[in-house]
């Protein structure tokens, strides 16, 4: 009987020795301390919940800013009743869907615009550019667009002045850029298409056929066809049109004709400036009447014989010194 109650004894003082103590410790934070992304997946359920579903609005405006499901904040973007905690939303919301559903159904014109400025979907883009009634909205999409066949609608079709012009700043349709530079009732949109325009076609009909002077001269300092150049040098109605025709001009059979029988002298004298036909240049300082032009062709001349006609049977002096003079340059 000893035996078994030393036994006991030991027992119970072995006991004694393992026995661990529990202590609970709860620990509270402050609204400053929650860290939603450090929070385990439980609390993420937990501040959606409130977020969706709490009467206390300063408690969902809590849960909400440590949120990070996107299914909870696409619903409280969409379907929540009070604005400012939809702005909360759209703030943190990422899915585009969400973003482009409310850019283009929701009533509230801010809550659109907060949600179009992070929306990067073309097809959202565009249809707000096309066909919403939201000026400002439009600018913003029409500043987003990258769609040619848009910008080009647009640009071409719209009521709107302003939305035109911002449209069509950033189309690079050639197509587009030709049919507002021929077709164009804004003379200012016209300008501006001419200036992006490189085709040859275009300008060119432009500079043979267009009413208005201004851009007229516009085209023709774009255009690299000699067959327009020499067109506008030989028959236009308008000299300044001709002399910048003339600069331009590289064809001898054009600068001849205009050298031998234009009856502008200034526009005679731009032309032999230009030519280095012999034929023409000798005809000019055996014949004309123009004594500067005279003067002109026989200093650009080359031919021997011609230079020799002049300084023996001249009847001006000083034009047959300048031709001696010049043969014996040429020696």
């Amino acid at each position: 009987m000893k035996k078994l109650s030393l036994y006991l004894l030991l027992i119970f003082t072995l006991a004694s020795c393992f026995h661990e103590q529990r202590v609970v410790t709860i620990t509270t934070y402050s609204d400053e301390e929650i860290n939603a992304e450090s929070l385990p997946h439980a609390s993420q359920s937990t501040l959606s919940h409130i977020a969706l579903n709490d009467s206390d609005p300063e408690l969902r405006k809590l849960a909400i800013k440590h949120v990070n499901s996107q299914s909870t904040l696409s619903h409280i973007a969409i379907n929540d009743n009070a604005p400012e905690l939809r702005q909360m939303a759209i703030a943190k919301c990422t899915s585009q869907s969400t973003l482009s559903h409310i850019a283009l159904n929701d009533n509230d014109r801010e809550l659109r615009r907060m949600a179009f400025k992070k929306v990067n979907s073309q097809s959202t883009v565009s249809h707000i550019a096309l066909n919403d009634n939201d000026p400002e909205l439009r600018q913003m999409a029409i500043a987003k667009c990258t769609s040619q066949s848009t910008l080009s609608h647009i640009a071409l079709n719209d009521n709107d002045p302003e939305l035109r012009w911002m449209a069509f700043k950033k189309v690079n349709s050639q197509s587009t850029v030709s049919h507002i530079a021929l077709n164009d009732n804004d003379p200012e949109l016209r300008r501006m298409a001419i200036a992006k325009c490189t085709s040859q076609s275009t300008l060119s009909h432009i500079t043979l056929n267009d009413n208005d002077r201004e851009l007229r001269w516009m085209a023709l300092k774009k255009v690299t066809s000699q067959s327009t150049i020499s067109h506008i040098a030989l028959n236009d109605k308008d000299p300044e049109l001709r002399q910048m025709a003339i600069a331009k001009a590289t064809s001898q059979s054009t600068l001849s004709h205009i050298a031998l029988n234009e009856k502008d002298c200034e526009l005679r004298l731009m032309a032999l400036k230009k030519i280095t036909s012999q034929s023409t240049l000798s005809h000019v300082a055996l014949n004309d009447n123009n004594e500067e032009l005279r003067v002109l062709a026989i200093k650009k001349l080359t031919s021997q014989s011609t230079l020799t006609h002049i300084s023996l049977n001249d009847d001006n002096s000083d034009i047959r010194k300048l031709a001696i003079t010049r043969l014996t340059q040429l020696k």
